[in-house]
């Protein structure tokens, strides 16, 4: 029985040029995402992990093989339909969230709303929604740059999730955030995923590895390992098999995730 992926890439590539010459930074990407799963694509820095999200999103056109999102060539769909598919379909989260200074937090998280001409009691009621669900609903009239590094992803979180999108992206959405903030955006991510939300999450932090149904392990533009598994999202150290302490081995060895207790 075929599978309906929300998104899946079947020999993908993508070259950069750089002088005279082309640079390989994805290489023959096989992936395959159905819906309701919390994926986690992992891997150092520099491995090309945004690159693959940009692809995926619509954003960067690749260079050979396909990206597929549900079901259809994304690819040939000209780049106003992407855009339009974003607009409507994914919620995007950034390391760095990013505000219309002069709003305020409510007006902010409505902007999608109201781009979108949504009613003004629809925006309303939507908006208080999504605050209430990251527990930001009493910050709703402080301005963005009021708020804490962790407050202030909260509310980017609940921007994402106004258009009711059919995929979260977040890409590295802890990078900026201390352990407590890290883990209490975690803890929100996990909830929405047992809703049945579909999140694609960058990291290279190895202790979120525990909230993931499906991780791919990515090193030089290349997928080397793909893990399937029950989460357990009890926050944790992910440790050695062998050894059982925190683990050393370099994350650019292609049986990494083979040597984690998670």
């Amino acid at each position: 029985m075929k599978k309906n992926y929300l998104v899946q890439t079947i020999g993908l590539d993508k070259a950069f040029p750089v002088g005279d010459r082309q640079v390989q930074v994805l290489k023959k990407i096989n992936i395959a995402i159905e819906p309701g799963e919390f994926v986690i694509l992992f891997g150092p820095s520099g491995c090309g992990k945004s690159t693959l999200l940009h692809c995926l999103l619509g954003l960067e056109e690749p260079t050979g093989g396909k990206v597929l999102v549900e079901g259809q060539d994304f690819y040939s769909i000209d780049e106003d339909g992407r855009a339009k598919y974003r607009k409507y379909k994914v919620g995007m989260i950034y390391q760095q969230p990013l505000w219309v200074r002069a709003l305020d937090v409510f007006e902010n998280v409505a902007l999608p709303l109201r781009l979108l001409g949504k009613s003004e009691a629809e925006v309303e009621k939507r908006t208080m929604e999504v605050l209430k669900l990251v527990g930001m609903e009493d910050w709703a009239h402080y301005l963005p740059t009021e708020l804490s590094s962790g407050q202030q992803q909260k509310v980017s979180l609940a921007r994402a999730l106004t258009v009711e999108p059919v995929l979260i992206a977040a890409d590295e959405p802890t990078g900026n955030l201390d352990t407590v903030s890290g883990q209490e955006l975690m803890e929100i991510f996990w909830q929405l995923y047992r809703k049945g939300k579909s999140i694609l999450m960058i990291t290279h932090d190895l202790e979120y590895l525990r909230y993931a149904t499906r991780i791919f392990h990515m090193v030089d533009g290349e997928i080397v390992e793909e893990m399937r598994r029950r989460p357990n999202r009890h926050f944790g150290r992910a440790r050695s098999k062998k050894e059982g302490l925190l683990i050393k081995t370099d994350v650019r060895s292609k049986d990494f995730l083979k040597e984690l207790k998670i």
